[in-house]
């Protein structure tokens, strides 16, 4: 019974999450923009891993850097919300803006509620840096 246990654990974690984490942590270091993402939700859900804001950042960024627009979307919210990473409304926008660019449409709602708690030239700081952090992800295709 106890060799079966891990067994049957894997089995309904893979049932209950989807992929098991190790065969999404292999797709995710490869490369896999969707993959890094996932495992991005999964590290800042606790879902199937220990909780942990950093290595969800770091997992976001991943993708989102590769033009994942979730991963965006999710790596401006951990900078709104200061998971993982110093609060920083403006990293957020830009965040927001790129996923909003990519299809998202939470992106822009994020977007115009960040927005209102904004000054105008952070604002502006922020479509600056979403153009920067633009130019790099294509850059890199």
């Amino acid at each position: 019974m106890r060799r079966l246990l891990p067994i049957v654990l894997v089995l309904f974690a893979s049932i209950v999450f989807g992929e098991s984490i190790a065969d999404l942590r292999k797709k995710a270091v490869a490369g896999d923009a969707e993959a890094q993402t996932t495992l991005g939700l999964r590290y800042a859900n606790g879902r199937g891993v220990r909780k942990n804001d950093k290595e969800a950042v770091k997992w976001f960024r991943k993708g989102a850097e590769q033009g994942d627009a979730v991963g965006q979307y999710n790596i401006g919210l951990m900078y709104r919300k200061g998971r993982g990473v110093r609060k920083d409304y403006v990293a957020a926008y830009a965040w927001y803006r790129l996923a909003a660019y990519s299809g998202f449409k939470e992106g822009s709602k994020s977007r115009e509620t960040i927005a209102k708690e904004m000054a105008p030239e952070q604002i502006a700081e922020a479509q600056e840096l979403s153009k920067e952090l633009l130019n790099n992800i294509e850059a890199n295709r």
